[in-house]
């Protein structure tokens, strides 16, 4: 799920294929340096021991413990017409909708401990 304002979203959208990273808990306060500050305005990786790598021209975090290469297979933004719980609502003052994103998994890489 990505919003439209997001740096991401352009990636998103001209991008055949993404990768979902997971991370083991020392990890936490990098990702929330990456989730606080946007690639448009700085260089997000400085700083944070992260360091980027590529499958198949997809970017991934070589820290990751696992990673999900995906080929993207629909999108769509949410509709707030459908959403069940009403204060879904609080989360979208702006009605900035997130768009999902459903993809195929084309390779895992998972590190060896």
């Amino acid at each position: 799920f990505v919003r439209h304002s997001r740096y991401t979203f352009q990636f998103m959208e001209k991008e055949e294929s993404y990768s979902l990273c997971f991370f083991e808990e020392e990890y936490r306060e990098a990702l929330k340096k990456l989730g606080t500050l946007s690639g448009r305005d700085t260089d997000k990786l400085s700083g944070t021991g992260l360091h980027e790598a590529f499958e198949n021209g997809v970017p991934y975090f070589e820290e990751a413990s696992l990673v999900l290469i995906c080929r993207k297979v629909y999108s769509n933004d949410l509709a707030p017409g459908h959403f069940l719980d009403a204060s879904i609502h609080n989360n979208y003052p702006d009605h900035d909708y997130h768009r999902a994103y459903i993809g195929n998994i084309v390779k895992v890489l998972e590190k060896v401990k």
